[in-house]
């Protein structure tokens, strides 16, 4: 799968799994990074099978990116759970800015040079397990509208054109 796939599928995925619009958007750039990364692939799955976990990521990010804008130092942080650290991970260097992390167990040291772009290319294709690719897709079909004559009558821009 290209990038844009894979990030458009996790956008989707965390959308038909409950979590707000601008979480779930920044969640699939944060999976995108993640696959690239070969980072654990199950941990995407747990934190899509808790809403919850994805939305409180998304907020310790806003955090950290919220205390580098106010200081040049070092950000500081903890984070027990292996998986969600390497989430955490993926979503900091994911970002479109210069980062630099030093992980020490739980510990995570992060450097953000906010005025900088992120230099992190981008690899061709990306390989999603079977398995997550699976989970994904069928999140993913919970955003879909159902077809229906209502869908087709009162859906986006039904009515607005009369054609003689």
């Amino acid at each position: 799968m290209s990038w844009t796939e894979v990030q458009n599928l996790g956008v989707k995925a965390a959308s038909g799994a409950g979590v707000p619009a601008a979480q779930a958007l920044a969640f699939g750039a944060m999976v995108a990074r993640h696959v690239a990364d070969d980072g654990p692939q199950g941990a995407v799955a747990a934190a899509l099978s808790e809403p919850d976990r994805i939305v409180g990521l998304a907020h310790k990010v806003e955090t950290i990116v919220e205390a580098a804008s106010i200081s040049s130092k070092p950000v500081l942080t903890k984070e027990e759970d292996a998986g969600t650290r390497a989430m955490l991970v993926s979503w900091i260097t994911g970002l479109p800015c210069k980062s630099e992390l030093e992980v020490a167990g739980a510990k995570l040291r992060i450097n953000l040079s906010l005025t900088e772009p992120s230099t992190r290319g981008r690899p061709e294709r990306l390989h999603l397990e079977p398995s997550l690719a699976a989970l994904m897709t069928e999140l993913a079909a919970n955003t879909y509208v159902p077809d229906s004559e209502a869908s087709r009558s009162g859906g986006a821009g039904a009515g607005l054109m009369e054609l003689d």
